[in-house]
């Protein structure tokens, strides 16, 4: 009988995934290359074959994690608007459980200033403004409401939600002293909060005084 083969591993996938571990578990300084080809299980030169140093790898990481979360995210169209925020938070607490590693690297202290990995988190971040922003519009469209204008108030709200939740599922993948529905009702509330107190600041704002 001919033995099976066993699949061929990546080597390229095994070291973002032994890159991702160790460098969420123990920083960029303390990990050094060969940790990561240990890890991985491949020859140290096959990391410089598929990336130029350890800051390549760091980096390719994160823009993978930016574009996973893009994917886990992305709005779900057959849903009314009004469902559509809910929804994205579920998705959002998701990735966060299944790729909790990526998030702490996203959104953590990273390398220090590097413009490469500065430009893929604002970019990951601007992009869940837009579709904050959008998501309200076609809300208020839906319910007939005049749409929005790009005001400042409400842009920082919703920055300030973004950096919340960023936050607290950081802080709830390490404690789990919250249940699922407990987590999604918090971020679903703040972001409420947040909203309702920039409107309602632009509107007193608005305001002519007497």
């Amino acid at each position: 009988m001919v033995a099976q083969r066993k699949p061929r591993r990546d080597p390229r996938t095994a070291l973002l995934k032994a890159g991702t571990r160790l460098f969420a578990a123990h920083g960029f300084d303390t990990v050094s290359i060969d940790d990561i080809a240990a890890d991985a299980g491949v020859a140290k030169g096959l990391l410089y074959y598929y990336f130029e140093s350890k800051r390549a790898l760091y980096v390719e990481i994160v823009r993978v994690a930016a574009e996973s979360l893009a994917e886990y995210t992305e709005p779900d169209r057959s849903l009314p608007p009004s469902e559509r925020t809910g929804a994205v938070i579920t998705a959002l607490i998701r990735w966060a459980e299944n790729y909790g590693e990526s998030l702490r690297m996203l959104f953590g202290q990273g390398i220090g200033p590097d413009p490469e990995l500065a430009t893929i988190m604002r970019d990951a971040r601007e992009r869940q403004i837009e579709m904050m922003w959008s998501g309200m519009a076609e809300v208020r469209a839906e319910q007939g409401l005049p749409p929005l204008t790009r005001d400042p108030v409400l842009l920082h709200a919703i920055r300030g939600w973004i950096a919340f939740t960023e936050a607290v599922l950081t802080r709830w993948l390490a404690d789990r002293d919250l249940t699922e529905d407990q987590l999604r009702e918090l971020v679903l509330r703040a972001a409420g909060g947040l909203l309702s107190a920039a409107r309602k600041i632009t509107t007193e704002n608005a305001t002519p005084s007497t």
